[in-house]
């Protein structure tokens, strides 16, 4: 591993080359970056399927009360720094493990990488996907990053608007997402169609 120091406006910029870091193995060819690629997927299915967990057990549900009512379940005798604190070092790990396989993907590490823009870009990924939805969540992270690409290609100029109208307009029409676009418009309309979900019962006649 390289550390490069670049002189900015009388500061001193690190950046990291990876490129010739080696694991017991040459990360260099492209047969390493597939094989990185795969265990960037293992590890992506892995934290969904541990969040997932957490979300549906008694912690996840102290830990939604917290969010809404945190003084509630404050009086109800629970000790809510520590479930803060367990969840932060939770997703700290997550993070720190997404890191790690970005680094190691790309072969290049600088500060500009953890400035505000990436920061605003990881609550757009949220925001259209579905902030309240796992799966949500790496959809929209998907889908931005393929606009990102497109906009960028076709409009050089013009593409960081493009991504802030449609940013805009997904949370102005969608305020759940694309997943709750999915699971209270598509899912329902779906079931109508096919007859597998229970309809609703109509009300009775007024007398």
């Amino acid at each position: 591993m390289k550390f490069t120091v670049v002189p900015t406006r009388g500061l001193n910029v690190w950046t990291a080359n990876v490129g010739d870091l080696r694991l017991g193995w040459d990360i260099r060819p492209d047969s390493a970056k597939y094989v990185l690629y795969f265990v960037c997927c293992f590890l992506l299915l892995g934290t969904m399927l541990l969040a997932r967990f957490v979300a549906s057990s008694k912690l996840g549900r102290i830990l939604v009360a917290a969010r809404d009512k945190e003084d509630r379940v404050r009086f109800s005798g629970y000790d809510v720094a520590n479930f803060k604190i367990f969840v932060f070092c939770l997703a700290s790990a997550m993070a720190a493990i997404g890191g790690a396989m970005f680094s190691l993907q790309i072969g290049f590490m600088s500060p500009s990488f953890v400035g505000i823009v990436p920061s605003i870009e990881m609550v757009i990924f949220c925001a259209v996907g579905g902030r309240h939805s796992i799966v949500g969540a790496v959809v929209g992270t998907l889908v931005v990053n393929w606009g990102k690409t497109l906009f960028s290609e076709s409009f050089p100029e013009l593409w960081l608007f493009a991504m802030g109208g449609l940013f805009i307009a997904v949370v102005l029409a969608f305020p759940r997402g694309l997943a709750g676009l999915v699971t209270d418009q598509l899912i329902p309309r779906l079931g109508s169609l096919g007859g597998w979900l229970p309809r609703q019962p109509s009300p009775a006649p007024a007398e």
